[in-house]
């Protein structure tokens, strides 16, 4: 045989064997194998067929192997390309809205609660809904109470599920999430520790993405954690001074029920369009937009409510002269600082300053009495949170001077500045627009 032959053979046998089932040279291997390695088969075979069948073993097993391999290379690519058509959505965890916590019931056992935000990216030509989120990992091994996922509507603020409210998430966008699920046991975690969790989250057609988040233990407080306690109102002299101190510590009751913790301020909210929005600090915005989305176009629909904030307007509006309202604007100042117990409510204090005029006062008194980066009463994050919500529903209230003040603040403050310098700036250019 010539070389050419030789090379002719070897192709052919390959463009053979390439075709050829994995199994058909799982058998021949196995077969070769029985015949050398078997002493009561082998030794009725002449000598002379001993090199051959080593041969096959070691050809035939040699292929098996490569084309076994072949196979679960071409099944896992197929699973990918399957799994890639079938991905309707992806999932951001928002990291600063995670947590969980254990409550003890009246039956004495525990209850564990884990609530996750997630910005939601529809990938699909089709809107989707969220139907299911489930907890993999931990084991928690006990019933399942509940278990919930809601979406924000497509052009509002309202939260709802896809089954109940029909809220879905259109081709293309993103919009804000949340999950929670509660389950009856605890999991291998001292209360406080951050916990990492796996969740599942189903759509309409039973795909489920899971996605990682590490959530953030919620401890019970420690004494030293507990509010700082607040004057007692029988013991200020000066009638204007309880009044204002009177409306502070009803806020902090409200701040109670609607807190950092859900997002909220208390009783300071906006309502736009009839709509509430409770949450100041959330700038959800869509991917690949071109209007403007760190300011509202009509601002003119949104309006601040609060029935404290009121009370304390009210009460302002009946002082008949400069030293009255002096000593109103000095009952709020005063109480700007982190040992006076209404550090949770900074916010209300820096929203009447604001109004009557004293924004300048106030943040500089929050600047030197309010502590930076403070975990427990989110006092200087609380009034900024609130100032990132007015700039964005109501701007026109702001004035260049106004908003020069709170970029100075902004740019010497080490506090999280939430996407206030970015909305002065679009205040700013959207005046352009509008003739002097």
């Amino acid at each position: 045989m010539t070389p050419a032959e030789g090379s002719n053979f070897f192709a052919k046998f390959v463009e053979a064997a390439k075709d050829l089932p994995a199994w058909l040279f799982t058998a021949f291997a196995v077969a070769a194998g029985l015949l050398l390695f078997i002493p009561q088969i082998n030794g009725e075979l002449p000598k002379d067929y001993r090199p051959w069948l080593v041969i096959s073993v070691v050809l035939f097993g040699v292929l098996a192997v490569f084309k076994w391999i072949n196979v679960l290379v071409a099944a896992w690519r197929t699973g990918r390309t399957e799994a890639k058509a079938r991905k309707t959505f992806y999932m951001t965890p928002i990291v600063q809205h995670c947590r969980w916590s254990v409550a003890k019931q009246a039956d004495g056992s525990l209850v564990t609660q884990i609530v996750a935000d997630f910005a939601v990216k529809n990938q699909s030509a089709i809107p989707i809904g969220l139907m299911r989120a489930r907890v993999i990992k931990p084991k928690i091994h006990g019933e399942v109470l509940h278990d919930m996922i809601t979406v924000r509507e497509q052009r509002g603020h309202m939260h709802g599920t896809a089954y109940a409210s029909g809220y879905r998430i259109a081709p293309g966008t993103s919009l804000p999430a949340s999950a929670m699920v509660m389950i009856r046991g605890k999991p291998r975690k001292d209360e406080g520790e951050d916990l990492t969790v796996l969740f599942g989250i189903s759509d309409e057609d039973g795909y489920e993405q899971r996605v990682s988040v590490v959530c953030k233990g919620m401890r019970k407080p420690k004494p030293t954690d507990l509010p700082k306690p607040v004057e007692a109102l029988h013991t200020i002299a000066d009638p204007i001074e309880k009044d204002v101190a009177s409306v502070l510590q009803t806020e902090l009751s409200r701040y109670e029920l609607n807190g950092r913790q859900g997002g909220g301020l208390g009783s300071v909210h906006i309502v736009m369009a009839g709509k509430e929005i409770k949450q100041l600090g959330s700038d959800m915005r869509i991917m690949q937009a071109t209007a403007n989305q760190e300011i509202v176009s009509e601002p003119g629909t949104a309006e601040i409510k609060s029935d404290n904030l009121d009370a304390l307007l009210a009460l302002y509006a009946r002082l008949a002269t400069d030293d009255e309202r002096e000593r109103f604007s000095n009952a709020l100042l005063n109480r700007l600082q982190d040992d006076k117990g209404y550090a949770r409510v900074a916010y209300l204090i820096v929203l009447v300053l604001w109004k009557i005029g004293l924004l300048g006062e106030a943040l500089e008194a929050a600047m030197f009495g309010l502590p930076e980066d403070d975990r427990k009463d989110f006092g200087l994050s609380n009034a900024l949170m609130m100032l990132n919500g007015l700039l964005r529903f109501r701007h026109p209230d702001f004035t260049p001077d106004m908003l020069d003040i709170l970029e100075r603040f902004v740019q010497g403050s080490q506090e999280h500045s939430f996407r206030i310098p970015q909305k002065i700036a679009a205040i700013r250019a959207q005046r352009l627009l509008s003739p002097a």
